[in-house]
């Protein structure tokens, strides 16, 4: 029989050792196409925020721009949903919404939820708006769809960490 030469009992551990300590190649996390913040401006006060006529504010002033970036998972957010056609009744058989829902998909996930916003009113002089406490169940990037009445729905994306 013949004898095993050294450098094959290292040429075998390392083939063994680089199969058991391989990594599998990581997998790709989708990019989060967010809707541009953008300002809207309510009876002179400028509004930062996402969205079109039914716009969802995230901060007023530019210096709170660093609250907006920083959407966490489980952590509340207050954030505002004002209007660019106010809802204004006609008719006595009209009314005024007492709350709006937004509902959200993370599109990474696929885990939904509806947010309620509560009409309360504006500080702003604009009438009525409608504010709540955002909580996000997962990290991922977030679609809400805005809707309300007399105007048109805004879907937006954000990104929550």
């Amino acid at each position: 029989m013949e004898s095993v030469r050294p450098w094959t009992l290292a040429l075998v551990a390392v083939a063994v050792t680089s199969c058991v300590t391989a990594q599998p190649a990581p997998t790709l996390t989708p990019q989060c196409s967010e809707t541009p913040t953008t300002v809207k401006v309510v009876n002179g006060y400028p509004l930062y925020g996402k969205g079109g006529e039914v716009f969802l504010v995230f901060y007023r002033d530019p210096n709170g721009a660093s609250s907006q970036s920083s959407l966490r998972k489980l952590t509340y957010q207050k954030m505002l949903v004002v209007l660019e056609h106010p809802i204004i009744p006609t008719t006595d058989a009209e009314r005024i919404p007492n709350s709006l829902n937004v509902d959200g998909r993370n599109l990474v996930t696929g885990q939904r939820t509806t947010f309620e916003v509560g009409r309360h009113n504006s500080e702003l002089g604009i009438g009525v708006e409608w504010g709540g406490n955002f909580n996000f169940p997962d990290a991922g990037c977030w679609e809400l769809l805005l809707s309300a009445p007399r105007n048109a729905d805004a879907t937006i994306v954000v990104r929550v960490l």
